[in-house]
């Protein structure tokens, strides 16, 4: 997202990895922000010239951001992505998506997607997955994402269900997890596949070929776990139909007391603890899933990245506004 938005900016870009010690559980309440999360190489890299905008993601970046902008003196401009988990005043920008449901502000802009390179025309299919019959359904396996839970269990229905669309179909299914796929379910989709009676293709991140940008290419439709906005975004993108499969929700601790602040002190008064960084709004990821599937962006066709494009268009818009504001 932060790489899509800096290019789509047409500025020259300076790219800043950042590596982290255990302190990210610190609140970011420091309008000047700090170093503290960052571990000693990274810290060092954090040096003048200060640059005239800096697009962050992530509550840990956040802090990193502020403390720019403090030692430029207050020059440098702030574009962040998601929720800053800080006071949303204290940015020029803020580029959200439905699911974290930010309070209203002039500097919060929502869009439909995350900032995203628009979708290029899709490569030549893998001739062994050329081969498969079609239509070739790619199945995607997330993980555990607050409430959301994939469990041998929910792997397993998941799995069954791929097979299940490809058999009726009389095409292929081409199952992939991604890193935050639990090892429990990586275990129990291995076990589906292992009798499917169906053509099917497995790729498990981190083990063996890395086949998921080749199951991309060749996929005519696609079957998501709902946990993931990146996941489903790059699915949509692809110009194929996109259907979801519900992951069990079991809230943990932190859900059930957001929920609980909004039950007592009422929707106004969580939206203002929230505003000014005090407590971290819940990502719920059904009112994502809602937005796209109400404007028809799950259903196929080049609409879904069409709106991805205009949408990073109007963040690069507004970067290079900020640019050119620092410079004044």
């Amino acid at each position: 997202m932060v790489e899509a938005v800096a290019e789509a900016g047409d500025l020259d870009v300076v790219r800043k990895p950042l590596a982290f010690n255990p302190l990210g559980w610190l609140l970011n309440l420091r309008p000047g922000g700090s170093l503290f999360t960052l571990r000693p190489g990274a810290r060092k890299s954090i040096a003048a010239p200060w640059p005239d905008v800096v697009v962050s993601a992530g509550k840990r970046s956040a802090a990193v951001a502020l403390w720019i902008r403090a030692r430029s003196g207050g020059r440098t401009r702030l574009v962040h992505l998601g929720r800053p988990s800080a006071p949303l005043g204290w940015f020029d920008l803020v580029v959200t998506t439905p699911q974290y449901d930010l309070p209203a502000r002039p500097n919060v802009l929502l869009q439909r997607f995350p900032p995203t390179k628009a979708a290029g025309r899709r490569v030549a299919v893998r001739p062994d997955l050329a081969a498969l019959p079609r239509p070739r359904l790619m199945a995607i396996a997330g993980g555990d994402a607050d409430p959301q839970r994939l469990d041998a269990d929910a792997a397993r229905r998941f799995a069954e269900a791929a097979l299940a669309s490809a058999r009726e179909s009389g095409g292929a299914a081409l199952l992939a997890t991604s890193p935050r796929t639990p090892r429990e379910a990586v275990a129990a989709l291995k076990a589906v596949a292992a009798v499917a009676d169906v053509s099917v293709g497995l790729s498990v991140y981190g083990e063996g070929a890395d086949d998921y940008r080749a199951f991309l290419d060749a996929a005519d439709a696609f079957l998501v776990t709902d946990d993931s906005a990146s996941m489903i975004t790059e699915a949509a993108l692809s110009g194929a139909p996109v259907e979801l499969f519900a992951l069990p929700r079991r809230p943990g601790l932190k859900v059930r007391a957001f929920r609980a602040l909004r039950r007592i002190a009422g929707r106004r008064a969580a939206e203002w603890t929230v505003a000014l960084g005090l407590v971290r709004a819940n990502r719920d990821i059904d009112r994502f899933i809602a937005a796209l599937r109400a404007d028809g962006l799950l259903d196929g066709g080049a609409r879904a990245a069409g709106v991805a494009a205009a949408e990073l268009a109007d963040v690069a818009s507004r970067v290079r506004a900020l640019a050119g504001a620092s410079r004044r």
